[in-house]
């Protein structure tokens, strides 16, 4: 062995006998029954299309991961979220919006103005919106699962990575299956799939699964469930081959949700956010200005921290309206052909439809008043059409391998949004101090003039109408400078429109003043109380007897608006024409480049050591995310600006010991430029809105890490870690507090922690395959550990989070068992299995808002669950 290699390999050896570990990934296509698998005595080669062309994933200068649908049933995993479990810094975060991350990269609000970072494709079909990201694996080949920016090989140029579903595809054998598993909290399933060939050359597949269960969190005081599962999803495929190598694909995907959001909990978070103490506002049931709690304590109703509601319990109030209905239809045709020997064309057209809702709550006060909420009223309507062409070839004897390809698409967005901050009261110090613009000072005890009326809004409706294009061309081609050595190149073009008008309706206040003024009413004490006329959108209480704040005015105005027709919201008179009407039209335009060595170390190198092949390699590649415009309430439309990236990266892939070991590592630092992040702001006039602004740079610094091990043929081991360092170089917002009063003060945000990912991920997993004379046991433990993970959303939040722990989540480990039975054929199968074998509790969303509303609220990752699978294959 020489001096170099000696170096090299000695480094390999001192890694992999440290904990840092990584996952396996899995063969892309494994048929072979338990039985005959159990006779292996190497690892498999696993085969890719990371970069549009099928190559061994250790010869493939990428950071993937690549699971079979085999791997799939034998993991337990029935949907894309669950693949956070074991995939290196990969988090999948569930609530009001599905939220994927990637090396700290992720989407959080769900709101289709925004483009997701980590872009998802079903059979080469760009999957645009979060809602309709998170699949079941029905009928699943492969999931590939792609790290670092992705733009040269495909059709949506992405900043995190790329999640790629390949389903199995028709051919010229009838077979099908049939599977269906029955567990705790009344979940039951069931899966179909069916291989029809019609004739020699033309073949159908239908697929179908229903998933449902009856939710696992409670609210006893309303005797409602939630956080349940009801989804059902129907996938058929045509394919035909002609006598010429032309092949037809046709896919059809009709998929339906109709279940209840994840219930939440809320912790308190900050007396002096705005809601809180900060502006010292009054809320029903509050009597004493100096001392205002029923907002706390409205929270602190639903806080299972102070023993308010038990385990797995809410108290969310009556109609908290967590409907989450989702209707998708997609319709795919892709057609391949080979021009020649050397150049192959493929062309994917794509159509999707998806209707939203039409009632959802983001319920911000976190308990159960009605007293800030968030509603889609109406159906949110989100249609797309794409059409993508590629060319594949190669050239120079096969040395250069190419992909070049267009894309367009074409999408439309209709997305309704209702805002709710009910009445409430400002004594008349604090009305005073917020006219001079001051901060304002705590009130005297017993208080001054009692007024009750109108923050931002109090109900203000937003219709949103989006119209997206995109256009790009791509090309990246790999050159084979030596039998060793490979230099890859590629460069895409991306211009962005965007087209977005914003119509805004807020509440009527002349209406709202007819209806409270004149009239007398009576107190929760029988004092009788009347308000005055409005001043400035506020009502001051007086009454025959005067009017002090222990008649409890505010709880007397807020009746006036009760929820009467039981659709959840207040029944506050809206204007019938609206506010504001705002169009902006924008083309964002990018080039992004990538660039790659990898080097394959020759064989004769190895000869004498334990490496059976090692790849080394390095990646510059650049990413973009096209900028839009905000709805900033009385702003109107405010633009955000892309988001770029440049990403550094270098690794290596190695299988060792008789290919009986595969150990890869990704090294990786990435430069962002206007990160998108959404927060709770101001506009101009000082009303609190939900915004997305720009962090001017920041930095990820990580590495992961992916092993597997067969010690022999019957025994397989996989693990995974991921190690990511987040910090904002530049990240400037304005004050809260300070902007209310009308004052917009600078401040600094970058020593915040990035939101809603964790630093450190890692996972195990161990299988033995057990021969038997009827038959394969096989035993499986999967483990998966998260860091602690920050949810807030402005700077009160991370100081809380700091000082308290309140705001997110704390590390947690989550245990998986499965105990499987195959029989000798390899056509049945039968499981019993434990998911979260400890009964974890884990916090996976939803956000704290420290300085506004005071509130941490969260969502809890699923219980203890386990029950029986049987699958029958024909």
């Amino acid at each position: 062995m020489n001096k170099p290699l000696s170096l090299v390999v000695g480094a390999v050896l001192t890694l992999a006998g440290s904990p840092l570990l990584a996952q396996q990934t899995n063969p892309e296509t494994e048929k072979a029954p338990a039985a005959r698998k159990a006779q292996a005595t190497a690892l498999e080669e696993v085969i890719v299309t990371a970069r549009r062309r099928a190559e061994n994933i250790q010869e493939t200068p990428i950071a993937v991961t690549a699971i079979s649908g085999e791997s799939l049933r034998e993991q337990g995993i029935v949907n894309t979220s669950e693949l956070t479990k074991s995939v290196p810094s990969l988090q999948i975060n569930e609530g009001q919006s599905n939220q994927i991350y990637i090396r700290g990269i992720g989407e959080r609000s769900g709101f289709a103005r925004v483009d997701p970072t980590v872009g998802v494709y079903l059979d080469d079909l760009f999957l645009p919106r979060t809602d309709g990201q998170l699949l079941d694996t029905v009928d699943v080949r492969s999931i590939q699962v792609l790290r670092g920016p992705q733009g040269t090989l495909f059709g949506k140029n992405t900043t995190g990575g790329a999640l790629v579903l390949t389903l199995e595809k028709p051919h010229d054998t009838y077979e099908g299956y049939l599977e269906g598993s029955l567990g705790n909290y009344n979940a039951r399933s069931f899966r179909a799939g069916v291989n029809l060939p019609v004739s020699e050359n033309f073949y159908t597949r239908l697929a179908i699964t229903v998933d449902k269960d009856d939710g696992f969190f409670e609210d006893k005081f309303q005797g409602s469930t939630y956080s349940s599962n009801d989804r059902k999803a129907l996938v058929f495929q045509t394919r035909y081959e002609s006598e010429s190598s032309l092949v037809l694909d046709t896919l059809t995907y009709a998929g339906k949700i109709d279940e209840a959001f994840p219930a939440i909990n809320c912790d308190f978070s900050s007396e002096n956010g705005l809601f809180g103490e900060g502006l010292y506002l009054m809320w029903a049931g509050d009597t004493d200005p100096a001392n205002p709690k029923a907002y706390r304590e409205n929270c602190e109703a639903n806080s299972r921290t102070k023993g308010n509601v038990g385990d797995l319990e809410t108290n969310m109030g009556a109609n908290p309206k967590l409907e989450k209905k989702l209707d998708t239809y997609l319709f795919g045709l892709t057609a391949q052909w080979d021009y020649s020997d050397d150049i192959a064309m493929k062309v994917v057209l794509g159509a999707r439809k998806e209707s939203e809702g039409p009632i959802a709550s983001s319920d911000n006060d976190g308990g159960p008043e009605n007293w800030s909420e968030a509603y889609n009223t109406e159906k949110g309507e989100r249609d797309s059409l794409s059409l993508e062409y590629q060319v594949n070839g190669t050239a120079f004897d096969s040395r250069l391998s190419y992909t070049g390809g267009l894309f367009y698409m074409r999408e439309t967005n209709f997305e309704p949004f209702t805002l709710l901050t009910n009445f409430a009261g400002l004594d008349a110090q604090t009305l005073g101090e917020l006219a001079l613009g001051q901060i304002p000072t705590q009130p005297v005890q017993g208080g001054t003039q009692p007024f009750v009326g109108i923050l931002s809004g109090p109900l203000v409706l937003s219709e949103f109408d989006l119209e997206n294009n995109t256009f790009a061309a791509f090309f990246q081609g790999s050159y084979d400078v030596t039998e060793n050595l490979q230099v890859t190149g590629g460069l895409r073009y991306t211009a962005e429109n965007r087209a977005s008008e914003l119509t805004i309706y807020q509440a009527d206040v002349d209406a709202i003043e007819a209806r409270v003024t004149g009239g007398l009413f009576i107190s929760p004490s029988g004092k009788p109380i009347t308000f005055g006329p409005n001043a400035g959108g506020f009502f001051p209480c007086t009454g025959p007897l005067g009017c002090l704040w222990s008649d409890d005015p505010v709880r007397v105005f807020q009746n006036q608006f009760l929820d009467n027709n039981g659709d959840g919201v207040p029944d506050i008179p809206m204007n019938s024409e609206p506010t504001l009407v705002d169009k902006k039209d924008k083309t964002f335009s990018k080039v992004t480049p990538m660039a790659s060595v990898s080097y394959n170390l020759p064989a004769e190198w190895l000869d004498d050591s334990v490496l059976d092949s090692m790849m080394i390699y390095g990646t510059v590649s650049s990413g973009f995310k096209s900028g839009f415009f905000e709805p900033r309430l009385l702003d109107g439309l405010q633009q955000v600006e892309p988001e770029e990236v440049l990403n550094r990266e270098v690794g290596f892939k190695i299988d060792a010991f008789d290919r009986s070991v595969r150990f890869n590592v990704a090294l990786y630092h990435m430069d962002f430029e206007n990160m998108q992040l959404i927060q709770v702001s101001t506009d101009s006039g000082g009303n609190l809105a939900v915004i997305f602004r720009n962090a001017g740079e920041s930095t990820i610094t990580g590495g992961e890490m992916e092993f597997t091990w067969m010690p022999s043929p019957i025994v397989m081991i996989n693990a995974s870690y991921s190690k990511n360092d987040y910090e904002f170089q530049e990240f400037v917002d304005n004050d809260l507090l300070n902007a209310v009063a009308g004052n917009f003060v600078a401040e600094d945000r970058t020593d915040e922690t990035f939101p809603a990912a964790p630093e450190t991920t890692a996972s195990f997993g161990a299988q033995l395959m057990l021969p038997t004379d009827f038959g394969m046991i096989i035993p499986r433990i999967d483990l998966s550990y998260k860091s602690e993970i920050f949810f807030g959303l402005d700077d009160g939040s991370h100081s809380v989070y700091e000082r308290s722990g309140i705001g997110g989540s704390d590390a947690y480990t989550l245990i998986d068992a499965r105990l499987s039975w195959q029989n000798n054929d390899g056509d049945m199968t039968v499981a019993a299995f434990v998911k979260n074998v400890t009964d974890e509790r884990y916090v996976i969303g939803t956000a704290s808002v420290s300085d506004s509303v005071s509130t941490f609220n969260q969502t809890y990752g699923d219980p203890r669950r386990f029950g029986v699978m049987i699958r029958k294959a024909f």
